[in-house]
């Protein structure tokens, strides 16, 4: 007995579970816990913005061109219709009324506005239905009408004009001019159509299964 005794005295730790076993347990179940793979990771969701800006930009391009071609006939009307200096020949004078429309604000910043409202509204529609396009494109029609007359204030330096004298070359000058009613129907028209084109790529995208796209 007193042999028995000494033993378990002098080795208590025989009566204790093992320290490695405790250890390896519990290192088994942290490793348990753990995932074996790292999660997928979420892909982000497509998007059209891209490409509604690039063809955003094609349609400010066909805009500037068809507004050009717009003064060229302005022009041409201007001359047949007796607008023009007397034995000046047809050619001279709507190449020189033309170049001097397209050397104006009026020109350039009404295209340059026309363009950027058009590339922003492309962005936020995004993926969205070609009727947001048909809706929306009215506020860029409104918007380029607006930057017309503006250019048209700034052409003229209305600054240097009375307040009434600026309304009245507003009215009379600007809000009606065949030009800028041109760029109001240009602006209204070209989101409608390119906006068909932006929006045949949003409803692929909106279609295509996941993980497809």
């Amino acid at each position: 007995m007193s042999d028995a005794t000494t033993e378990h005295t002098e080795h208590p730790e025989f009566f204790k579970p093992a320290a490695e076993q405790d250890s390896a347990l519990g290192f088994a179940g942290v490793n348990a816990a753990q995932p074996t793979e790292d999660a997928p990771a979420v892909e982000a969701a497509p998007s059209n913005r891209t490409t509604g800006a690039v063809v955003a930009l094609l349609g400010g391009v066909v805009f500037t061109v068809l507004y050009a071609l717009a003064a060229w006939g302005y022009s041409a009307a201007a001359w047949m219709y007796g607008d023009s200096a007397e034995g000046t020949l047809a050619s001279v004078f709507i190449q020189d009324r033309t170049i001097a429309f397209l050397s104006t604000p009026v020109f350039w910043l009404t295209a340059i506005g026309f363009t950027l409202y058009f590339v922003i509204l492309a962005i936020l529609i995004n993926k969205g239905h070609w009727r947001t396009f048909v809706l929306w494109g009215l506020v860029v029609a409104i918007l380029t009408y607006a930057t017309a007359i503006g250019a048209g204030l700034l052409t003229v330096r209305a600054w240097t004009l009375t307040f009434s004298e600026a309304i009245d070359f507003m009215w009379h000058g600007i809000a009606f001019n065949p030009l800028v009613l041109v760029a109001v129907v240009l602006s209204r028209e070209i989101p409608i159509w390119f906006g068909g084109w932006i929006a045949v790529k949003g409803r692929k995208l909106r279609d295509a299964p996941e993980g497809v796209q």
